[in-house]
């Protein structure tokens, strides 16, 4: 399938046999270049170098795809990552909340994040972070987009949670999902911090947030990989020092 039929998906376009030729006679693999959606064929004819068929093919999606995750990494505020490390490290010495929020495997790398930020971060005898993410609660959650609708269901259960300058993270590629904008509602009405790690389209998330974590792509993929990088950074850079503070 190529990204023509799937314009939600980063994936490279198989080398595709000739028409009237032999069976084993392929189409040079096509070059892949940025596009709105991700990693798209450019025009122009082969990629160099890729060699003959799906090997061949991914070899230059993987490169292709590599060199995208490196230059979104590149652009990367660290001004920005300074402040939300800031906002978590006095959200933790003060006992108030984290909560951690995400649609699909953006819900997934939300729970990764209540991991590392509650458990990995406890060192040296130091308190460690309040944390919460709701995709985890699987009966609540359900029971209230069933109930309810789903694009309430975040704002519902943070409902019986959020208190003032509590601090909600959402994780989102495209910065426009109804249930992540109407928990940030939620969360302005209680007077909590809001940030919004997005990709490079912002949506909604990025004009709300208190603070925004921009990461320069549309690839999906490359988004999600690097919530994972800010993710680790941060909660390893604060593991570290409790430990050279305390043990």
């Amino acid at each position: 399938m190529g990204l023509g039929a799937c314009p939600g998906r980063g994936w490279a376009v198989p080398a595709r046999r000739v028409p009237g030729t032999a069976p084993g006679a392929r189409a040079a693999p096509e070059t892949l270049t940025r596009g709105r959606c991700g990693l798209v064929p450019a025009q122009g004819g082969p990629a160099s170098g890729s060699g003959e068929g799906p090997a061949g093919d991914f070899a230059a999606y993987f490169a292709a795809y590599n060199a995208e995750f490196d230059r979104a990494r590149a652009g990367l505020s660290v001004a920005a990552l300074g402040r939300l490390l800031a906002w978590l490290e006095e959200t933790r010495l003060a006992g108030r909340q984290l909560f951690v929020l995400g649609n699909g495997g953006s819900a997934a790398s939300a729970s990764h994040w209540a991991c590392d930020f509650g458990k990995g971060v406890r060192a040296g005898g130091h308190p460690g972070l309040r944390v919460l993410c709701p995709a985890e609660q699987t009966s609540w959650l359900t029971a209230l987009s069933n109930d309810i609708s789903y694009a309430d269901a975040l704002a519902e259960h943070l409902g019986n949670w959020v208190l003032p300058l509590d601090l909600i993270v959402a994780l989102s590629v495209s910065g426009d999902s109804e249930n992540l904008v109407r928990a940030f509602h939620l969360g302005r009405r209680r007077g909590a911090r809001l940030v919004a790690v997005v990709g490079q389209a912002g949506g909604r998330l990025r004009q709300q947030a208190d603070l925004a974590v921009v990461i320069p792509s549309r690839d999906y993929g490359v988004v999600e990989d690097l919530h994972m990088t800010v993710n680790h950074t941060l909660s390893q850079f604060i593991r570290r020092r409790l430990q050279g503070d305390g043990g």
